[in-house]
């Protein structure tokens, strides 16, 4: 066992430095913070390409972020192939081929030919499949150890998010909630055994509480959506899993028959992971009819808060506000527009948005921003406890919302899609770096921030870029040659610093020139 050190820097936690990445996140606080700092600003210049790992099959897209323990890299390809590489040179170890026991599947299924990336456990990884499956497969061979079905592919479900691991438990959510037939849960498995520990269900069926916020008399929860398509997040201390959820069902944009808040869509929820009970909640946006799903990382921070210590949970959200939480109980501290908002006032001193009046989709279209793909959306933000900046890849656009769907407008607003890094303490845009080219299509990938001073992120157009975390500085560029919707991640091996990245086509590795 790994024994880590803690120490308080300006008043914020973080772990000392550990050579591997071992989840989706980094680690379980969803900062996505590598505490590495032999690149830094000053010889960020000099990373050059160390590797390149071709993958053998092209999948629909790459959005998983590779892990690293103990010099070697574990990366999936789609939701039907993985890899072991050596972390130095990207020889390849190991190979899997997923191939479904169904055959080829219904619904949802085989057209989502991507996912977010491994969990890891002792010798064990974990992945979801394209046919609505999680795996474990042995980490020294590549071995299939068991298989656990989550729900039928033909009625829509699958799932994309890279699992997590809390204790001897391996978590993992859903998609499908646009479709409006499903209703979101996630379940936990026995790490060693795949058998099914418990599943939370995140739209509770009549009788249970929060059923009161949905109509009576109706099965309309039975396809309430709120699904769980991103990875949560885990405080040890305080033994709580915090995971997010998608947008109410069955249809997106016309609430009529779905009257209340609808819980516990667009919502953070926090889990005791033993039982799975709900220990409390956080809505975002209740009555949802703008697509505006949370799934977005909840973030863990501790930090000195209106002069005292506290367990904060950061979270940009994809209605344009960003939220400090107390994470202890879910208590509202503070939310902040970061884009251009024009549906809410604010979020008052209840947590609940102040809404504008004639702001619900019609049939003549209301201008509404931010548009449909939010003011960010679940490319992966960052947190770095030497800053106190919270960093995302944010949007700024409107469009126009109608009860059957939704449509861009650039013509009043052209949008502009640009890395923000937020003071964690006021809500307030430090400051902003802007994409160049083409921003109609919606850029992805995500962010990391380090040690060394450094904020790396990716693009929609192919560039992988480093900026100064202080003010946002171009310092460091580098063109992949193919679209980027995966994060980058940070590792080390033989005293070496390495930087990384998934593409469509390949892993792509940097390190300074020795």
């Amino acid at each position: 066992m790994r024994v880590v050190s803690c120490f308080l820097l300006a008043g914020l936690l973080f772990a000392a430095a550990s050579p591997d990445w071992l989840g989706y996140h980094g680690d379980d606080s969803g900062r996505r913070f590598s505490p590495l700092a032999q690149v830094n600003t000053t010889n960020v210049r000099r990373l050059a390409a160390a590797w390149t790992f071709q993958f053998v099959r092209q999948p629909t897209r790459s959005e998983a972020t590779p892990l690293v323990r103990d010099g070697v890299m574990y990366i999936t390809v789609g939701g039907e192939e993985a890899w072991a590489l050596d972390a130095r040179t990207g020889r390849p170890f190991w190979s899997f081929e997923y191939a479904s026991p169904s055959g080829a599947a219904g619904g949802m299924a085989r057209r989502t030919n991507w996912n977010r990336g491994f969990a890891l456990a002792n010798q064990r990884l974990f992945m979801a499949t394209d046919d609505c499956a999680l795996i474990a497969l042995d980490a020294r061979n590549g071995s299939l150890l068991w298989r656990a079905q989550l729900a039928d592919p033909s009625e829509n479900y699958n799932s994309t998010a890279a699992p997590l691991v809390v204790k001897n438990l391996v978590l993992i959510g859903v998609r499908g909630g646009d479709t409006g037939t499903v209703r979101g849960f996630i379940d936990a498995f026995d790490v060693e055994t795949g058998k099914r520990a418990w599943r939370f269900s995140t739209v509770p069926e009549p009788g249970q509480p929060g059923s009161e916020t949905w109509p009576k008399n109706s099965d309309v929860w039975k396809r309430g959506g709120a699904a769980t398509w991103t990875t949560g997040t885990y405080d040890p201390e305080l033994n709580l899993i915090y995971w997010t959820t998608g947008n109410p069902g069955p249809r997106d944009f016309d609430g009529r028959d779905r009257p209340g808040d609808n819980l516990y869509s667009c919502s953070v929820l926090a889990l005791n992971p033993e039982t799975g009970k709900l220990v409390w909640h956080y809505q975002f946006t209740p009555h949802d009819w703008n697509d505006w799903d949370a799934n977005e990382t909840p973030v863990l921070a501790d930090a000195t808060w209106h002069g005292g210590p506290r367990k904060l949970l950061l979270h940009a959200n994809r209605n344009g506000f960003f939220y400090v939480l107390d994470r202890r109980d879910g208590r509202f501290l503070m939310a902040e527009p970061f884009t251009k908002v024009n549906w809410a006032t604010r979020i008052g001193p209840n947590g609940r948005p102040e809404r504008m009046a004639d702001m619900e989709p019609s049939p003549r279209g209301v201008y509404t921003c931010p548009d449909i793909h939010g003011g960010t959306n679940w490319q992966a933000p960052a947190f770095s406890p030497a800053t106190g900046l919270f960093y995302l890849v944010a949007r700024d656009a409107c469009g126009y919302y109608y009860p059957t769907g939704s449509s861009n407008d650039s013509e009043k607003m052209a949008p502009g899609q640009s890395i923000k890094a937020i003071d964690i303490q006021t809500g307030k845009v430090r400051w902003q770096y802007e994409f160049a080219g083409n921003q109609e299509a919606v850029n992805h990938a995500g962010v990391m921030a380090t040690a060394g001073g450094l904020v790396f992120a990716g693009s929609r157009d192919g560039q992988f870029i480093a900026l100064d975390a202080r003010d946002g500085k171009a310092l460091w560029h580098f063109n992949t040659g193919g679209s980027l919707r995966s994060s980058p991640m940070s590792y080390m091996v033989g005293g070496r610093q390495y930087i990384s990245l998934s593409g469509k086509t390949a892993v792509f590795t940097f390190a300074l020139l020795e």
